[in-house]
């Protein structure tokens, strides 16, 4: 895998992304690149870390967790290699910044969802919310389908225009399996004089994705599908020169703040683009 490898974004997929808050890609990994992570989805959540590092955050384990719902393990890129070669691509980042007008692009976090036959939804939610505690507060999100994804499989759901809102979601609750995944969105378009927001379901072929704004509202419904599970991988970017605020950073994000610090250390955050050419040197230690 050729990790150096460009994908150009467009002037027009530019001003796509500016207005909609969204932007949908019918391939962007290559056919061995999806290959290599989705065939490691099952193993990692059946506890088999490659390199014997926990993740941030699992939401489902084997034998314990509801079945139907979607699972969710954060930062598979410090568990497994594979993950970790797709995620800290110089092209992925590259698309990041390209996108947001930034000069170059760390990853934040990552988050691989596996909804099986019957899994539920996830409530609408924006990104940004949950990293209020960068500065700049500055996030785009690459959504990867590791399969081929449609509204029966439950796939992604894109509110068009919404990063544009003054309503914003805050850190939903229920966020997995909620009562109605919609509550919150119509009510904010309600707020905004909204009778019917427009949502756009992202329909991609495996190796596609859609790439959204930290304020563009989304969610996803059931899998209501008789026979197709849906992966995905989602990689949240954050400028290259973002650093902590001093305080109230969180109980995740706060075990990697350093004593004293605002700065963010490339070992847990790796900058995996810039225009002048730099990489983080902690890059080649996750990927091999």
């Amino acid at each position: 895998m050729n990790n150096d490898q460009q994908f150009n974004i467009s002037d027009k997929q530019k001003d796509e992304f500016k207005n909609n808050g969204f932007l949908l890609i019918d391939e962007i990994l290559t056919k061995d690149e999806v290959e290599s992570i989705a065939c490691r989805v099952e193993p990692l959540f059946n506890e088999d870390y490659p390199k014997n590092i926990l993740p941030d955050e699992l939401n489902w384990r084997p034998n314990l967790s509801r079945n139907d719902t979607t699972r969710e393990l954060a930062n598979a890129f410090k568990c497994d290699p594979s993950f970790a070669r797709v995620a800290l691509s110089e092209k992925l980042g590259k698309v990041a910044a390209d996108l947001m007008g930034w000069e170059g692009a760390r990853l934040a976090q990552d988050d691989l969802f596996w909804k099986p036959i019957g899994g539920g939804p996830i409530k609408f939610h924006q990104d940004e919310p949950y990293l209020t505690f960068f500065n700049p507060v500055s996030v785009v999100t690459i959504w990867l389908a590791l399969t081929d994804v449609s509204t029966e499989n439950g796939t992604l759901e894109y509110v068009k225009g919404s990063h544009k809102w003054n309503t914003h979601s805050g850190m939903v609750k229920n966020f997995h399996v909620p009562p109605s995944y919609t509550k919150n969105l119509n009510e904010a378009a309600q707020k905004e004089g909204i009778e019917k927001p427009d949502v756009v379901p992202v329909v991609v072929p495996k190796g596609g994705c859609g790439i959204h704004h930290g304020l563009t509202w989304h969610g996803s419904g059931s899998n209501t599908s008789m026979k197709n599970e849906r992966m995905a991988y989602a990689l949240c970017f954050i400028p290259d020169k973002t650093k902590f605020k001093e305080k109230d950073v969180g109980f995740i994000y706060g075990r990697y703040k350093l004593h004293n610090s605002v700065e963010m250390e490339e070992s847990f955050f790796p900058i995996t683009y810039s225009k002048d050419g730099y990489k983080s040197e902690s890059i080649n230690s996750f990927i091999n």
